[in-house]
């Protein structure tokens, strides 16, 4: 029987192995996925253009855009991975996906990535933080290359505060009197952010749970219901606009940048649309680190199991993590590159200066395998704790239950 079995095996080995062989070495189209392109004139679009140019016809990338909300765009790229488990060569394969730095650990345990050599793409000149949150906790090894990294922002009228003789609030109960004190006199809206019922909402509701000593992994703690309680008072008293509760990105950022609100949270890339030709407040605005810790963000780059041509889909990884297209990104579209050099570069160390800062106290949401249970329960509980004020304590009490549950993947 040992006799048959080990020839059986050797043909099964000389039979498989060329095949992945072929994957992994594998050049031709592919097909790369991140989310809608809000930046300032499109700059994803560019950069896929700018690689067109430079690359054979035989390696053409093709860019699709996901939903502008990080939830649709997760539950696609999940639907169309399980849709190909197991295949190769497949059209409908999305050959490069850009992929939220809190879902890199989910999608590499379900078997959906392929992993990357770090020495390949030079991780060791970038941000620690990001490079961690890109690796497996199991055996160290890569499942994504982070391209950009991102912090929440506090951006203000520069023009109010100057009239009224003030500095940005550094602290919720500065922000607090600000909004409530500045903003009716001039039609304004207090304060805007995403707190809408997605990923969105648990950034946001975090950063105030972190400015009042809380922890989202500790959601019983008086700390964090203060944290909680100080955004659902914010829309009680009417500070914060109720209608924030359906708001993302793109509707914040609309509200501010319409000239209807005195602060708003956001993410590096609403710079460069806020001083873009036509705004309504070009040159009336400032941005500030929030008054706390940010929820660390960013967006890494996989290279999907069903990719039948992942040697140009390294490449392309290669192409648009490398130095100089994470400076033109910055530059034109707000995203803060991963490269420690850039932040050294005399050009850009002015500007990148205050980033700097936000990065350096920026904290982690909870990393996990089943991340997508974790933040569905965290969902449900904070922003029906936001719709009402006096459910506060019960809602914190309850997810503290539902994330141990959660966390076991149930």
């Amino acid at each position: 029987m040992i006799r048959v079995l080990v020839p059986l095996v050797l043909l099964l080995a000389a039979c498989t192995t060329p095949v992945e062989d072929e994957a992994r070495l594998g050049r031709g189209p592919i097909t790369f996925v991140d989310g809608r392109d809000t930046s300032a004139g499109g700059q994803v679009a560019e950069m896929v253009e700018r690689w067109n140019e430079r690359a054979t016809l035989r390696e053409q990338v093709t860019f699709l855009q996901m939903p502008a909300s990080t939830d649709a765009h997760r539950a696609q790229l999940t639907a169309r991975a399980q849709d190909l488990a197991g295949v190769r060569d497949s059209a409908d394969c999305f050959d490069v996906m850009a992929v939220d730095m809190v879902w890199t650990a989910e999608f590499a345990a379900a078997g959906h990535l392929e992993p990357l050599d770090s020495a390949e793409f030079g991780v060791d000149r970038m941000l620690p933080r990001a490079v961690e949150a890109a690796k497996s906790h199991v055996d160290g090894r890569m499942w994504a290359i982070p391209w950009r990294t991102d912090v929440g922002l506090l951006y203000y009228r520069a023009d109010v505060l100057a009239e009224e003789g003030v500095d940005p609030p550094t602290t919720w109960a500065e922000l607090r009197r600000q909004a409530t004190e500045f903003a009716p006199g001039r039609g304004l809206q207090g304060y805007v952010g995403q707190l809408r019922r997605y990923e969105g909402l648990v950034v946001n509701v975090a950063e105030s749970i972190w400015a009042h000593g809380g922890d989202l992994e500790r959601p019983a703690a008086p700390e964090t219901k203060a944290g909680v309680r100080a955004l659902a008072d914010g829309i009680a008293e009417g500070w914060v606009p109720r209608e924030a509760l359906a708001y993302e990105e793109s509707q914040s950022l609309a509200e501010f940048q319409a000239g209807r609100a005195l602060f708003l949270r956001n993410w590096p890339y609403a710079g460069p649309v806020l001083a873009g030709p036509g705004s309504p407040v070009a040159g009336k605005w400032a941005a500030a680190p929030l008054p706390g810790p940010s929820a660390l963000g960013g967006w890494n780059l996989a290279v999907s199991r069903c990719s039948a041509h992942q040697q140009t889909a390294r490449d392309f990884i290669e192409f648009v993590t490398g130095d100089e297209n994470q400076r033109v990104m910055f530059e034109r579209a707000g995203f803060l590159p991963t490269s420690t050099s850039l932040y050294r570069e005399p050009g850009l160390s002015a500007r990148l200066g205050p980033l700097r800062e936000s990065l350096a106290g920026a904290r982690t949401r909870p990393t996990s395998a089943h991340y997508d249970e974790l933040t569905s329960v965290m969902q449900e509980n904070l922003h029906h704790a936001l719709q009402n004020p006096e459910a506060v304590d019960g809602s914190l009490d309850l997810l503290a239950e539902d994330l141990a549950r959660a966390a076991g993947g149930r």
